[in-house]
Parts: structure tokens; C-alpha cells; sequence
């Protein structure tokens, strides 16, 4: 890695990724997660924010030259907040040891339950992601808009602090809203206009996306909208019938070009119960 440390960066919270970027990614980026099925994800924003958490104790500890977000924003249609606080305790019983819910749930580290927006108009009953009757729920209609609520959703930008944070687990449930050429288009200007204001208001978006489901041409395009892809696969062993999950580096804005010969690699990824997601076994590219 360059000695160059003149650009204020982030922290990913996986040692083994910050290392090789040189302690961060730049504060503002756009970065997507191309990532096959089980192959590492989701426990890739797990581990960060874990390890956010265990910063904010004063458990672990960041290199000189990066910054610490001012809050890290898990968003999701998927869990409520007491299924995600139970799912994270599982998997990191270091949560068990602190007081998460009280001293960093809702301060520091703030999971949005989209439910109530992505589900507001499809035919999933009410009671199956919302508490409210149908009569509250009629009342009190969450903001939403075409996309199942995406655009809402990308409107963090100008809500969340400077400096902060924001994983989005997936925008694979919001590509049936996409489907014809003119919605498309729109999503791609969207990720455009998102990487223009990230930047100006220093907020970082991590955004995962199951590769397979797209055409090629459209991944290509949307990559193309981010200022930097990371993508998560399953390599097949030649020799057994084994498998292992890997990580390499596709683009980067700004910090590909500082990278050194050896790390323009593909990596082997482990997921371990306690310290989540690595990256290790340097393999270098040709």
C-alpha cells in the first residue's frame, strides 16, 4: 500500500480487508457487494458492525489513519429489531457480554425495520411484519414510493449524520420494481445521484446484491453506478469436492490505483462464530 494517507477513510471493521486498503475505504463511497449465495454477505456487514460496536467499548481499535463513523445504519426488510438483535447475540456472543440494547441499539447503531414501507401495498398480510392493526396502519401509512420504497430508503443520504455509515443488506428484494427498461433506467440514476451526495455529505454506503439474478449487461451498468465493487463467490476445488468462499477487489475509485502489485489478489474469506468474517491466503491475480 502507498504511504499516501492524505485521504480521510473509513473503517470496513474487518482487519484483514483494512489492511490492504490502507485502514478504510474513503469517507462518502458507494461500495456494492456482488455476492453469491452463502458466500459471505451478509456476515461481512455483520463483522463491521460487531466490531464497530467492540470499538465503541474500547475493545478493539482502529488504524491512526482512518476516522470512526458517527453511526452505523443496518437497514432491512427483512428482520424487525428483536429478530435482529437476537440473530446478531447468536452468532457474536460478545454481544451477550455488554449492554448492547442499552448502551449502543438506538444511539450508535440503529437497525430500520423497512417492513412497514416494502410490504405497505403487496398482498403480505399485515400481521405477518407490522404490530399495528389495520386500522392504525391505514391511519398512519408509511412514506413509500414505486420502488417498494427504495428511493425513500436511499434518502438516508440527507437525513443520516456526516460521517456515518449505512448497510443496506440487499437491494436483490427491490429488483422486481426494476423490471422494464424505463424503471431500470431510473435505478441507475438513482445509484448515480446517491454516489454524487454521498460524497458531499460523507456518508458511506455498503450495499449487498445477489449476483446471478441480473442480465450481465444490467450488473454491468449498476456496478458501473458505484464507486467501487467487492464481490464474494464460491471457488470449486479442482482436486475434491470441497469449496471455498473468496474476495476480490473488482473496482475502486481512488483507491484501486494505490494499491500494491500484491494486493490486486483474490483472497480466501473464512466465517467463523466468534470473529465472523476474514480474509486470508493472498492469491495473486495475473
Amino acid at each position: 500500500m502507498s504511504d499516501d494517507h492524505t485521504m480521510v477513510r473509513v473503517p470496513t471493521y474487518i482487519p484483514s480487508v483494512d489492511k490492504i486498503l490502507g485502514g478504510g475505504v474513503p469517507t462518502g463511497s458507494t461500495i456494492i457487494l456482488f455476492t453469491e449465495p452463502g458466500a459471505g454477505g451478509p456476515e461481512f456487514l455483520f463483522t463491521s458492525l460487531v466490531n464497530y460496536c467492540r470499538e465503541i467499548m474500547g475493545d478493539y481499535q482502529i488504524t491512526k489513519h482512518a476516522m470512526q463513523p458517527a453511526a452505523i445504519y443496518y437497514i432491512t426488510p427483512k428482520t424487525s429489531r428483536g429478530q435482529f438483535v437476537e440473530m446478531m447475540k447468536q452468532q457474536f456472543s460478545y454481544l451477550n457480554s455488554i449492554d448492547f440494547e442499552g448502551e449502543i441499539l438506538d444511539k450508535r447503531v440503529f437497525h430500520m425495520d423497512m417492513g412497514d414501507v416494502y410490504f405497505a401495498r403487496s398482498i403480505v398480510p399485515l400481521s405477518w411484519y407490522s404490530q399495528k392493526t389495520i386500522s392504525e396502519h391505514l391511519r398512519n401509512l408509511p412514506p413509500y414510493d414505486d420502488y417498494g420504497g427504495l428511493a425513500y430508503l436511499a434518502g438516508m443520504v440527507e437525513t443520516a449524520p456526516e460521517n456515518s455509515m449505512v448497510f443496506i443488506d440487499s437491494l436483490t428484494p427491490y429488483l422486481p420494481y426494476f423490471s422494464d427498461s424505463e424503471k431500470w433506467q431510473n435505478l441507475v440514476f438513482l445509484i448515480y445521484g446517491l454516489s454524487r451526495a454521498a460524497k458531499k455529505r460523507k456518508i458511506t454506503f455498503v450495499i449487498l446484491l445477489t449476483t446471478g439474478i441480473l442480465p450481465e449487461n444490467r450488473e454491468i451498468a449498476l456496478g458501473n453506478a458505484f464507486d467501487a465493487i467487492i464481490r464474494l463467490a464460491w471457488q470449486k476445488s479442482q482436486e475434491s469436492m470441497s469449496r471455498q468462499r473468496q474476495m476480490y477487489i473488482e473496482k475502486f475509485a481512488g483507491v484501486l490505483p494505490m494499491l500494491s502489485s500484491r494486493d490486486i489478489a483474490t483472497y480466501n474469506v473464512s466465517i467463523s462464530p466468534e470473529t465472523g468474517f476474514e480474509i486470508s491466503n493472498l492469491r495473486r491475480v495475473a
